[in-house]
């Protein structure tokens, strides 16, 4: 049985998780957190999620889990079929990783200590949101899903990696990635409205206490 390593507070961690879930997968959790000694035996960066395949591999970086993923279980398909289509949805989700969920955390420390980040951060981190917005919606057709009528591994991408700039940004930096995206309200909604995704977010709020008193001590 495959084992997924990290833990539920985790985005990329619960990215994987929903892919697996989407498929029928058997996996079990290993709950790890970064750079603790279990985990860099099993990856050398020591970033979390990994797995560890049914043959006894150690895979780590979520790009490349999910690719594995679907190629060990490509049914449902999270990727289309042509070349184009799937080199798009890469895209996609190179965008929304470098432009929103990355520049994100750089602001997640001051987040946490309730005060304003320096003008110069703050500039910084609000024009890559604003140019991956921009980009967004020039890449994206919500028909009801990001790129047309199938659910894609961009879909499932862009939930999670949604959600520290949609929470950080509105407070810190007076601008809203949802509303910056056109039809993401809607979009949202509707992801969130699965028995998979009320799992993994019931797993979230589960988790919160025990993450949060780590972070803080």
């Amino acid at each position: 049985m495959l084992i997924l390593h990290g833990f539920a507070m985790s985005n990329y961690f619960n990215m994987v998780k929903h892919a697996l879930m989407l498929k029928g997968c058997e996996f079990s959790e290993n709950k790890l957190y970064p750079q603790v000694p279990e985990l860099l035996a099993l990856t050398a960066t020591g970033k979390i999620p990994a797995i560890t395949t049914t043959s006894g591999h150690h895979i780590s970086e979520t790009s490349v889990i999910l690719d594995y993923i679907e190629d060990i279980y490509p049914q449902p398909a999270l990727y289309p079929q042509t070349a184009e289509g799937r080199a798009q949805t890469r895209q996609l989700i190179k965008v929304i990783e470098l432009y929103l969920e990355l520049p994100s955390r750089r602001l997640m420390g001051d987040f946490f200590a309730r005060r304003k980040p320096q003008d110069a951060l703050a500039a910084e981190v609000l024009k890559s949101f604003t140019k991956g917005c921009e980009v967004i919606n020039q890449l994206t057709d919500i028909q009801p899903y990001l790129l047309g009528k199938d659910l894609t591994v961009a879909d499932i991408f862009m939930r999670y990696a949604l959600a520290i700039p949609s929470m950080l940004s509105p407070r810190l930096l007076d601008f809203d990635p949802i509303s910056a995206i056109s039809g993401l309200d809607e979009w949202q909604k509707m992801m969130a409205d699965s028995d998979i995704a009320r799992k993994i977010d019931a797993d979230q709020l589960e988790n919160r206490p025990e993450f949060m008193a780590k972070i803080s001590g």
